[in-house]
């Protein structure tokens, strides 16, 4: 029996979740036909989707027709909830578009079409509502070739029946169908199969949902033509990919996945974790199995290490999302409310909902999400109170803004203090607008090993590199590694990530910076005589405007919009038309800000002083660090330039800041302090400039002249005085984190705590690090904070109601600035806390796999087998 994933999707209001239910209900799953309007949708299952009568959550549901077993998968259309979509489109063998009758093509179809396109998902177009007065279905067609396809076909028309000309048209969709219709006057269902399958030839059919009809013909549609295409893979090989995580009624955590090859059985091992239990959806029902196999979507219970995008076996990366969220929001939670738990909730439901970027900011002290628009900050409202029974409430929101550069430059970063050493250099490329970051590799392996290679690699991969402008994430560039040196006695993997981290930043300082703000594409209806208020609106909005259509005393009004100015407008909208008008959204991308100067006014954003983000590098001279400004490094560099046919800059020198840095003397810290140092000293007198970015302001180009430039003192730091370091670590997380310590913790914990510090004592020796290992006491009672010193490190036993989290976040809170801390754990909520308070940061596994080849280094080094 033939399998299909087929995902229905649609702009809001077009009539999905009815055509879910016709679907269902004529293939025979369903004895009566559910309706949104009465709230009892097979597949509008949550309380709020049914509360406001628009589908939140995608779900899936089962049906047999004929030969064919089809898993629909019902998607939301309100542009708020775009990304949930979105994740949706990798698993899908087939996609039926929705378009209504009465409204055609409207912005936010536009946006799933470019989706369709992008994930390679063969499509067939329903056209629904034609059961409504007024509906054309020429007209809708023509409007569909002009704003979505030219290569789209009536198959099933209004009546039910195939056009006489069905054959004519199909044929001028490819030369390949053309050819064979010419030969034998008709084209083979296997050729119509392939040229959808390929996406050259989309079906249309029109009918209505509501009243049933055009289903049967959808349906035979898609037993004849439609195929699992490249979805499907021809290997007994185990490969899957988990799209969706989500939580039943018990509160157990869900995995949604599709297995593309092979078969998943209960018991076996999936990734790291053992399968419990298998189960196939249907609607809020589901059936347990015990074996699952390719082309089937299941949900798998409790594992914790998934995630949306996860892939198993051979299977490719995911796609990284093309929708992100545009607005930030800081969330106001009860004071009674543990803030690390808060960020345990949030985090927990960012797993179900990843575009939430859950960030604490330890400036303002503050918790921030990023969402969509405000219907989804009411839907999250009142999850939070239903699951959790919390009332939380949202700020006004903020612009999520991003940076790009416009030229090719070479960033160089260099990280030399004392006994450390690495030196990397990368070439920053713009890409076209919408391409996202991009990294690769082009050095041989002759010159800096894989290993290395691969280590810059994930630095750059592992975090948000932050433009120069505002600090906000950059995107459409492309990183390449062009070059790099290591040391064979005195690198270590921590100097790759600073060199990675500078020479990224050292680019950027020189690029020609462009700040980027998310735009709308919006239809807007409304009366006739409201066209000229419209425009005038949208003008003000500095948005564009085109006037597409006018019939009936409506007219329809396409363009873009910056949604900072736009995102409020649809009140606007219903207010000065009485109700009569409508504004339809969608995300339209970045583009360049239409107010610039305004927002980096506002920003006050000085690269220089960013400490968490340094452009400068350090050197090693007579035996001691030296800060060297990112304008100085091309100077000192030890490695030429490595992209080909570039010099550095000839007025690199020019860029430098007009205020000499002080003589701050010999100082006895570490590189990050004296980077904050550096900073504020060296543009203490400086007047604040609108960018860091070549030819944004006078005051910025005057600077570069070379006679106004007065060289800096240098500032020197003794590698033996820099800040302390500390390495904290989280107790319980590393053991049951490390297999060597959970086999012994499952016989005897005790013992697994004292292996623990055994070996902790040993990479102590090695390493030099203040280790301090934290483990939870809170459920004894009256027992007060313990320390504990064992041989050469520390140990503490939190107090009663204190976890090793609270107790670490209390302690890099306190100290980050005093020490050089990082801290071993895997646990989520301590891991976005510690970020916040500047500190680094090392996965528990990662941490055993460092002191594991710390020990084998030491041993070969001294001789010790």
């Amino acid at each position: 029996m033939k399998k299909m994933i087929t995902g229905i999707l649609a702009h809001v209001d077009a009539g999905k979740t009815t055509l879910s239910e016709a679907l269902l209900f004529c293939g025979g799953a369903l004895r009566t036909l559910g309706r949104v309007d009465t709230k009892d949708a097979f597949l509008d299952t949550d309380a709020q989707e049914r509360a406001r009568g628009i589908t939140i959550f995608s779900k899936s549901a089962r049906m047999n027709y004929d030969d064919m077993e089809l898993i629909l998968v019902d998607t939301p259309g309100h542009v708020d909830f775009s990304a949930e979509m979105e994740r949706t489109l990798a698993i899908l063998d087939v996609a039926i578009l929705v378009i209504s009758g009465s409204a055609g093509v409207q912005a936010h179809t536009k946006t799933l079409w470019k989706l369709l396109k992008r994930y390679n998902v063969p499509t067939i177009i329903f056209v629904n509502k034609m059961d409504m007065p007024g509906t054309d279905e020429e007209a809708v067609l023509c409007n569909i070739k002009k704003e979505l396809t030219n290569d789209a076909v009536t198959f099933y028309n209004n009546d039910g029946e195939k056009p006489e000309d069905v054959y004519d048209n199909i044929a001028t969709c490819s030369e390949v169908l053309l050819e064979e219709y010419l030969e034998s006057d008709t084209v083979k269902e296997s050729s119509i199969a392939t040229a959808i399958r390929k996406r050259e030839l989309f079906p249309c059919i029109f009918g209505s949902a509501l009243k049933c009809t055009g289903i049967d013909g959808l349906l035979k549609v898609m037993k004849n033509y439609a195929d699992a295409g490249e979805n499907a893979v021809n290997s007994d090989l185990f490969s899957a990919y988990c799209y969706k995580i989500t939580r039943d009624e018990n509160k157990t955590r869900l995995s949604h996945i599709k297995i593309t090859s092979g078969e998943l059985a209960v018991k076996a091992i999936l990734g790291e974790e053992k399968v419990n239990e298998i189960r196939l959806y249907n609607g809020e029902k589901y059936n347990a199995v015990t074996m699952a196999g390719a082309g089937e979507i299941i949900v798998v219970p409790g594992l914790v290490n998934t995630k949306p995008g996860m892939t198993f076996g051979d299977l490719t990366e995911a796609k990284v999302p093309m929708l992100e969220p545009v607005l930030s929001y800081a969330i106001r939670y009860p004071d009674t409310m543990d803030r690390t738990q808060m960020l345990k909730l949030l985090q927990e439901l960012e797993e179900e909902l990843p575009e939430l970027h859950v960030e604490y900011d330890e400036e303002h002290r503050e918790i921030r999400v990023s969402l969509m628009g405000v219907v989804q900050t009411e839907v999250l409202t009142k999850l939070l109170e239903d699951r959790y029974g919390i009332k939380v409430s949202f700020d006004v929101g903020s612009i999520s803004y991003k940076e790009t550069i416009t030229d090719v430059v070479e960033g160089v970063g260099h990280f030399e203090p004392l006994r450390h050493y690495a030196e990397v250099h990368l070439r920053l490329e713009p890409l076209e607008n919408g391409a996202g970051m991009q990294f690769a590799s082009e050095v041989s392996t002759d010159l800096l090993d894989l290993n290395w290679q691969r280590l810059i690699r994930t630095h750059l991969e592992e975090r948000i590199h932050r433009g120069v402008l505002t600090g906000s994430p950059i995107t459409d560039i492309k990183i390449t590694i062009v070059g790099g040196r290591a040391h064979t006695k005195h690198t270590e993997g921590g100097d790759f990530r600073q060199a990675t981290y500078r020479a990224v930043r050292q680019g950027l300082m020189q690029a020609h910076s462009v700040l980027l703000e998310p735009f709308y594409d919006y239809t807007l209806e409304i009366p006739e005589n409201m066209v000229g208020r419209a425009m005038t609106d949208i003008d003000r909005m500095k948005g564009t405007s085109l006037l597409t259509e006018s019939v009936d005393g409506v007219a329809v009004i396409n363009g873009r919009a910056p949604v900072a100015t736009m995102h409020t407008y649809a009140t606007e909208v219903a207010a000065y038309t009485k109700g009569t008008g409508h504004l339809s959204l969608s995300l339209g991308g970045f583009a360049p800000c239409h107010n610039t100067e305004d927002v980096l006014a506002k920003r006050h954003y000085d690269p220089d002083s960013d400490m968490r983000n340094p452009s400068a590098s350090v050197f090693c001279e007579h035996g001691a660090g030296v800060i060297i400004p990112w304008y100085e490094v091309f100077d000192r560099m030890h490695i030429p330039s490595c992209v080909n046919g570039m010099e550095p800059p000839e007025d690199v020198a020019g860029m430098r800041p007009l205020q000499a840095p002080r003589n701050a003397g010999e100082l006895s810290i570490g590189t990050d302090e004296i980077d904050e140092i550096i900073n504020r000293t060296a543009y203490a007198n400086r007047k604040p400039v609108a960018t860091a970015h070549k030819g944004i302001s006078a005051a910025r180009a005057a600077s570069r002249k070379k006679d106004t430039y007065i060289p800096p003192k240098e500032v020197e730091y003794k590698g033996t005085k820099s800040k302390e370091k500390y390495l904290l670590v989280d107790g319980y997380n590393v053991i049951f984190a490390w297999k060597e310590l959970s086999e012994i913790a499952s016989v005897n914990i005790d013992g697994a705590r004292g292996r623990l510090l055994d070996i902790l004592c040993n990479y102590q020796g090695i390493s030099g690090y203040n280790i301090i290992v934290v483990f939870d006491a809170y459920r004894l009672k009256n027992h007060p904070t313990e320390f504990v010193d064992y041989n050469n490190i520390h140990v503490v036993y939190t107090k009663t109601a204190e976890t090793a989290d609270h107790y670490i976040e209390h302690y890099t809170h306190e100290n980050s600035r005093k020490y050089d801390i990082t801290v071993a754990t895997s646990d989520g909520v301590e891991q976005v806390i510690i970020r916040g308070a500047g500190c680094q940061l090392i996965s528990s596994r990662e941490f055993e796999v460092l002191v594991a080849n710390s020990v084998k280094a030491f041993n070969e080094t001294h001789g010790i087998e």
